[in-house]
């Protein structure tokens, strides 16, 4: 229950605040940089990399971007940026 408070809490400092929403919270964040970046804040895990997929654990369920030519431009405990021909992101 005190997690539902928190959050809720969060949520009404966002719009309190007019800042994005999950910016806060452990939501992934993801920017897109057209169709050649991706960066994800608030990610838990890499699961799996390849020059064509790349899975990572989230707070909301695996996130999975296909592409070609992926790569990690860089990686922390927090967010991960790829890069590459990105033609999709979905939640598995």
């Amino acid at each position: 229950m005190a997690k539902k408070a928190a959050s809720r809490l969060i949520s009404k400092a966002e719009n309190a605040f007019d800042i994005a929403c999950g910016t806060l919270g452990d939501l992934p964040n993801i920017t897109l940089y057209g169709t050649s970046r991706a960066e994800i804040d608030n990610f838990k895990g890499l699961l799996d990399f390849s020059p064509n997929a790349v899975r990572l654990n989230t707070t909301d369920g695996i996130l999975r971007i296909d592409g070609t030519e992926l790569s990690l431009g860089f990686m922390t405990n927090e967010s991960i940026c790829v890069k590459g021909k990105i033609k999709n992101l979905c939640f598995e």
